[in-house]
């Protein structure tokens, strides 16, 4: 008698529960709903699920799965249930994006999948397939830095900020030690942690220091935006006001560069023990971000050391001082892939500083335009910075 009664209060328990009650609800809310989603199998094909049963079409789309699939979206195939599906590949290894575009509309998320890319106009899934090797921004078993996100109040645009910072192993145990410093901004539409919660940039450098192949750095990744100049347009309401409230904003223009030098590399100088000459200072980024870095480096030589541009546009109208820059930058590189719509930009720029005789380098590579090429630039770049950062940081240990 006394197990029935447990049973029965068990039931009673279940039946009232918030899980029990969610699974047997609302179909979007019915966790028995949400399918197993990117499923990547042995042989590198990748399954795709959505539960949509009242949809007529759906596709799977994004560049990068677009292109495994010959240039064209991929129609997917509805069960008896209202499952959607597609099986695509075999995928070679690599980072991934892509969502889904129900009967038409705009491209949406997975909502299976936990790994989201935040963009400022849709955000995208993503998925990774894995080599037999372990690829660079894959965690490994070795000293890891720490990521700390720091909230500021910018005085040039009149807004409360953040920024990401990194700093490596083994910085919180050298009170003692300053440490040179990497501004590394984000693409147009990103935002201030793409580079490490995407790029995976955190772990990159780990690796790279565990395997010698870099000095130990902080690594700031600031919002590259300034509010109004990105504002969503709306079908229904046309432009959007050139400046308005909000978060938004590609920010190519000085309001990003001041609040950059006169915000935010002061609190970075207070905050965190970073060096503060311009020997142990760089600068780059990503897509928007390398146009940034290059006219922010280039336009400030007496503050940088080193300027890195991934699939930016190139230099345009840029007035350029060869005896200047070659005395001024340890680096100057631009990476690029082959398949990025500004490739032919990137190899103007290269074949403009080669007759200048500016020392650079361009490094082509395989790829668009996707964060597999940005991963393979940082760990280019960052190896290049600071080769007389352990001279610098003794002394001012000693001082």
């Amino acid at each position: 008698m006394k197990r029935i009664v447990v049973i029965l209060w068990s039931l009673i328990f279940l039946i009232s529960s918030p899980c029990f009650a969610q699974r047997g609800g609302n179909s979007w809310e019915n966790q028995g709903n949400v399918p197993v989603s990117p499923e990547i199998h042995a042989d590198r094909t990748v399954t795709f699920r959505l539960f949509a049963p009242d949809a007529t079409e759906v596709l799977l789309v994004g560049a990068p799965v677009i292109a495994v699939m010959g240039g064209q979206p991929g129609t997917m195939v509805k069960d008896e249930r209202g499952l959607w599906s597609i099986t695509i590949g075999p995928v070679p290894p690599g980072y991934y994006n892509y969502g889904f575009a129900e009967d038409g509309g705009i491209r949406s998320p997975d909502p299976a999948n936990p790994n989201v890319e935040l963009r400022q106009w849709g955000h995208t899934s993503y998925f990774i397939v894995h080599d037999d090797k372990p690829q660079i921004f894959e965690p490994r078993k070795v000293p890891h830095g720490t990521v700390a996100i720091v909230t500021y109040d910018s005085k040039t645009l009149n807004l409360t900020r953040r920024a990401y910072v990194y700093t490596p192993p083994g910085y919180e145990e050298t009170p003692e030690r300053r440490y040179p410093v990497l501004y590394l901004l984000h693409g147009s539409g990103l935002f201030e942690g793409a580079w490490v919660e995407t790029g995976q940039a955190n772990l990159i450098l780990d690796n790279l220091l565990a395997d010698g192949k870099i000095r130990p750095m902080v690594v700031v990744m600031p919002y590259g935006a300034i509010a109004g100049s990105d504002q969503p347009q709306g079908i229904e309401n046309g432009p959007a006001p050139a400046a308005t409230g909000g978060r938004g904003g590609r920010g190519g223009n000085n309001g990003f560069q001041d609040d950059l030098l006169n915000d935010l590399k002061p609190l970075i100088e207070t905050k965190f023990r970073v060096l503060t000459d311009r020997e142990h200072r760089a600068i780059a980024g990503l897509s928007a971000g390398a146009d940034q870095a290059s006219n922010i480096g280039l336009g400030h030589l007496d503050m940088f050391c080193a300027i890195g541009a991934f699939s930016g546009n190139g230099l345009r109208n840029a007035q350029l001082d060869p005896a200047q820059i070659n005395a001024k930058l340890q680096a100057f590189m631009i990476v690029c892939g082959q398949n990025d719509p500004a490739f032919r930009s990137n190899q103007q720029e290269d074949q403009t500083l080669t007759t200048q005789n500016i020392n650079h380098d361009f490094l082509p590579t395989e790829g668009a335009h996707i964060w597999p090429v940005w991963q393979y630039a940082l760990t280019q770049f960052a190896p290049k910075l600071f080769p007389e950062v352990s001279k610098a940081a003794d002394k001012s240990a000693k001082n």
